[in-house]
């Protein structure tokens, strides 16, 4: 039942890859405190996992899989360098409300609101940084 729902998600994604494991990690809650419990996935290539990762931001498109969220599997040290991106990411949002805020491959990016695409136009806090990654 749980690959068959994983398969699910990744069709949804357009893929159809070939799943080697899935399986459910942590502890789950008490039956009055349910909680999501995530779901950890062994793919067959790394392509498989690259293409999933790339496409994963289509599922907020569709009110069935928008809770759904896939990320890739970190060391314990990558996780809390993550976290505290996050965290810096959450400060940005709260106190640049007029600017678009994005974790990109060199850190966090921010670019204007406009009514075009945010991504058009590269501007970033701090001097250098990368372009927006591709969509």
């Amino acid at each position: 039942h749980l690959k068959t729902s994983v398969m699910g998600v990744f069709k949804q994604l357009g893929e159809d890859p070939c799943i080697e494991n899935c399986e459910r990690i942590g502890r789950q809650g008490p039956s009055s405190e349910r909680w999501p419990q995530p779901v950890k996935v062994t793919l067959s290539t790394t392509y498989s996992v690259e293409t999933m990762l790339r496409r994963s931001y289509r599922l907020r498109g569709n009110s069935a899989y928008k809770s759904v969220f896939i990320s890739p599997d970190r060391s314990e040290e990558e996780r809390k360098a993550h976290r505290e991106l996050v965290l810096t990411l959450k400060q940005k949002i709260k106190g640049e409300p007029e600017l678009y805020h994005y974790i990109g491959r060199e850190g966090i990016v921010s670019v204007p609101k406009t009514k075009d695409s945010p991504r058009n136009q590269h501007v970033i806090g701090e001097e250098g940084g990368s372009p927006p990654p591709p969509r």
